[in-house]
């Protein structure tokens, strides 16, 4: 009897598990800021939510010909809405960034995003 009390709270706490969302962070963070960089874009990106969407929007920076890209930094503002942003062109030791932003479906999101770089 013990051991069916036992198994039948281990595929209890099992399915529970499977069902609660994760809270993890979707934050993109490349590079580090060392001394002597300087901020050259900051922005907050923010869309709603709206039911039964994803929404995305891209970000582009671009620098002048001198200008190199040290770091790059989208972190989540608030309570996580499980966006996700990743970079679609340039990048570091470039002097242009494009960064896409896109929420879960039926979601929203609100990033701060900075580009860092000498």
């Amino acid at each position: 009897m013990n051991t069916i009390l036992v198994f039948a709270l281990v595929v209890l706490a099992a399915t529970n598990a499977a069902i609660l969302p994760s809270s993890t962070r979707a934050n993109l963070i490349v590079g580090y800021v060392s001394t002597g960089d300087r901020l050259l874009y900051r922005s907050y990106v923010y869309q709603p939510a709206r039911p039964n969407t994803i929404q995305y929007q891209d970000i582009v920076y671009r620098g002048n010909a001198t200008t190199r890209i040290t770091a790059i930094q989208a972190t989540e503002v608030g309570a996580t809405q499980y966006a996700s942003a990743w970079i679609l062109s340039g990048g570091l030791s470039q002097n242009n960034v494009t960064v896409r932003f896109q929420s879960a479906r039926g979601y929203g999101y609100y990033y701060l995003f900075d580009v860092w770089g000498r």
